[in-house]
């Protein structure tokens, strides 16, 4: 199910896969404008933080069509179990349903998709589908994975292919838990570690917690504020990055100084 938001404008009403021609047709929708899909993580649904953040910081720009999915029910009970299963059936559902639109006005080289933790990782899954489908070479423009689920995408404990550079013209990755529920490895053609890239992010509590609890999330959690923060107008520019082989090298100032200072976040340079 999509929930859509215009530019300055929230839509309450739910539309389904199979009714994407209906988002469209909508007059708060401006295929001139660019479009984002934006993708919650495992155990989320549209009530959490992230949803709103997210979509209160698109709306404050007024210059995109929102369109968040909600697949609450298929991200939920056991992770390996239920939910890793339903990657690659609702990647191939939500693939068919992006190619519809763009036959329908969507312009896909305004399109990006935005995942964070497992929706990260489901981000990746639709590119692939999405060069699958298509009959005309189509391929995402942009993916933006937020600190991208770590367990069963990677050794050792690998079960499907994850999240890489191939999957879109453009694939960013910001990662801020690194081996513990965000992936460790560099996916995508621009990588951002802030802080390290791993637990813990600055004003997150120590570890001394039950799993899967806010203080427990709070670095996985931390990238989609990050990218909420890149987004709000006001922000703008806030996160400068430099090529850095690591982080010890990167503090100590070891890093070629004729690279070119980039921006992490929406204003990634994608060219």
């Amino acid at each position: 199910m999509f929930f859509f938001y215009g530019p300055r404008f929230a839509d309450n009403k739910v539309y389904e896969l199979n009714d994407t021609a209906t988002v469209l047709k909508h007059p708060k929708f401006d295929t001139n404008r660019p479009t984002v899909l934006y993708l919650h993580g495992y155990l989320e649904s549209m009530e959490v933080e992230s949803i709103q953040v997210i979509a209160d910081a698109y709306l404050a720009r007024n210059d995109h069509n929102i369109l968040i999915l909600d697949w609450a029910e298929l991200a939920d009970g056991n992770y390996l179990i239920d939910a890793f299963p339903n990657l690659k059936p609702l990647a191939s559902a939500l693939a068919a349903c992006i190619l519809k639109m763009a036959m329908d006005g969507l312009r896909l080289d305004k399109f990006h998709v935005v995942g964070h933790s497992m929706g990260g990782q489901l981000a990746g899954y639709i590119g692939r589908e999405v060069i699958k489908q298509s009959e005309k070479g189509a391929k995402l423009k942009r993916i933006t994975a937020l600190d991208p689920a770590f367990p069963g995408f990677y050794f050792p404990l690998k079960f499907t292919g994850a999240l890489n550079s191939k999957d879109a013209d453009f694939v960013d990755v910001i990662h801020t838990d690194a081996w513990l529920y965000g992936a460790p490895f560099a996916t995508g053609h621009v990588d951002f570690w802030p802080n390290r890239g791993k637990t813990l992010q600055p004003g997150c509590p120590k570890r001394n917690y039950k799993m899967l609890t806010d203080n427990d999330l709070c670095s996985h959690r931390r990238s989609w504020r990050f990218w909420a923060e890149s987004v709000t107008e006001k922000n703008r520019p806030s996160f400068h990055a430099v090529k850095c082989s690591s982080w010890d090298k990167f503090k100590a100032g070891d890093f070629d100084k004729s690279e070119p200072v980039v921006l992490m976040g929406i204003d990634c340079p994608s060219g």
